[in-house]
């Protein structure tokens, strides 16, 4: 049972990942393997919020992910949206060269090494043969509010509104008169802010390092492909299952091996259901 605790706690903060990546997916059209530095940069303004300007964890949290988020739109302004009618493929690996480029500025500026939030997890509550501490239970509730919150925004909003029009059909959207540009600079911001967010509770729970953008971008397009491509909230719960499996899985095989238990569920189900864990498949129509 103490295994499926640290399977949600992970679950939780893959799934506030993997779902501004799917959202930018879903949107945008391409694979933005950047998404993943964005959690490095989370993690690095978030350590330095709290050691550097002495802010209190909760607002360091919220001005990390907030600056992540001007970060991705700077990134889309500058980067992506020059190449966007270039195609996917073009879209993908500038990502890639993004990820280097941004990892290289973290590094040069603040080196390789691996640091930890100064901060205190609280007390400790047992029940039965659980244990979780308060700071868990807070990691848990963040990630839950952030997804419900963009829930809302998606379904009750007109700017929620305009960009499901725009994930659904760019060309269409435009012509009824939404502004598509804006549309797509507002799912950059809140994409990157909600790596921004996850990068910040993953260096929480272990640490901050260099790495922490390439190692976990892996684990997202493993959510975000279980999940389905274009479901949002399928990918959702395919992160949870994949957190919690990869933690249950230390049961039988060392923790190292959490990688391959991720990659082999993904490799399963692409198999036996290529479409993805909550994707309808369309029946083909027959003339």
């Amino acid at each position: 049972m103490q295994y499926l605790i640290y399977g949600l706690i992970s679950g939780s903060i893959l799934a506030t990942a993997a779902v501004g990546f799917a959202l930018i997916r879903q949107t945008e059209g391409f694979l933005n393997i950047a998404h993943g530095q964005f959690l490095l940069l989370g993690g690095t303004f978030g350590y330095l919020a709290v050691t550097s300007l002495g802010l209190p964890i909760w607002i360091a949290t919220v001005v990390a992910a907030l600056t992540v988020g001007l970060v991705g739109v700077l990134a889309a302004v500058l980067v992506m949206h020059p190449l966007k009618g270039r195609g996917p493929l073009t879209l993908l690996f500038t990502s890639v060269g993004l990820s280097y480029v941004i990892q290289g500025l973290v590094v040069g500026l603040y080196g390789t090494g691996v640091n930890t939030f100064p901060v205190s997890f609280g007390d400790q509550i047992t029940l039965g043969s659980v244990r979780i501490t308060w700071g868990e239970i807070a990691i848990i509730a963040v990630a839950a509010v952030s997804i419900v919150s963009l829930h809302l925004f998606l379904t009750r909003t007109p700017v929620g509104t305009s960009i499901r029009a725009v994930s659904s059909n760019p060309q269409l959207a435009k012509v009824r008169g939404i502004r598509t540009e804006e549309t797509s600079l507002t799912v950059w911001f809140i994409a990157s802010s909600l790596a921004g967010l996850a990068g910040v509770l993953l260096g929480l729970m272990g640490a901050v390092h260099s790495e922490m953008g390439w190692s976990n971008i892996l684990l997202i397009l493993a959510a975000t492909v279980l999940g389905g491509l274009g479901r949002i909230y399928g990918v959702v719960v395919a992160a949870l299952l994949l957190g919690i499996l990869m933690d249950m899985s230390s049961l039988v095989i060392p923790t190292s091996y959490r990688l391959v238990v991720a990659f082999g569920a993904l490799i399963l189900v692409l198999i036996v259901r290529p479409q993805g864990l909550f994707t309808l498949q369309r029946r083909k129509q027959v003339a």
